[in-house]
């Protein structure tokens, strides 16, 4: 009989830990890179204007044995807090325990960044851009009738550098 109560236990013990394993969990986004690619010159109001275009870099890391889908959605993207441009992340899907990268194209105004010329002037200097993008990201994990819906946001700090000639050819048009 107590061999039987034991089983019983150690049967119960296990299928928890089995579903505790399944659960479905939030997936995690991290920008891993802002990448300065190039640059346009348009004219707007008597002056010239350089935008800046960039490819945007995130991993998406889906932790549970269930497929993921997320919805569409805009990255925000500041500089010394002012709102320089944004991105489209477009809507998507996973594989159970997978990991992918996603590039986004972005494009930066150029009007919006002479609020902060001088310290853009400086990091041009240093070929480095600190800025920070902001995204929410939204989807679900379902695993058979278990929906878990998940809301990431993604707030990180990243430094775009450019190669040299980039950053000349934006200093040359600046002048």
């Amino acid at each position: 009989m107590a061999i039987a109560i034991g089983a019983a236990a150690l049967a119960c013990g296990a299928t928890g830990a089995a579903l505790y394993r399944c659960r479905p969990r939030d997936p995690i986004f991290e920008v891993q890179n802002i990448e300065l690619k190039g640059f346009n010159v348009r004219f707007a109001k008597l002056m010239a204007v350089v935008d800046a275009q960039l490819v945007i870099t995130i991993k998406v890391i889906n932790p549970n044995v269930a497929p993921i889908e997320y919805t569409s959605t805009t990255m925000d993207i500041f500089y010394q807090g002012v709102l320089l441009g944004q991105a489209i992340v477009e809507a998507g899907d996973q594989g159970p325990n997978s990991k992918e990268v996603i590039q986004v194209q972005a494009k930066l105004d150029g009007q919006k960044m002479t609020k902060n010329l001088k310290e853009l002037l400086t990091d041009v200097r240093k070929r480095e851009m600190c800025m920070k993008s902001v995204v929410t990201i939204k989807g679900h994990a379902r695993l058979w009738k278990w929906t878990h819906d998940f809301v990431v946001c993604v707030l990180p700090l990243n430094c775009a550098r450019g190669s040299f000639g980039d950053i000349f050819l934006f200093c040359k048009l600046l002048e």
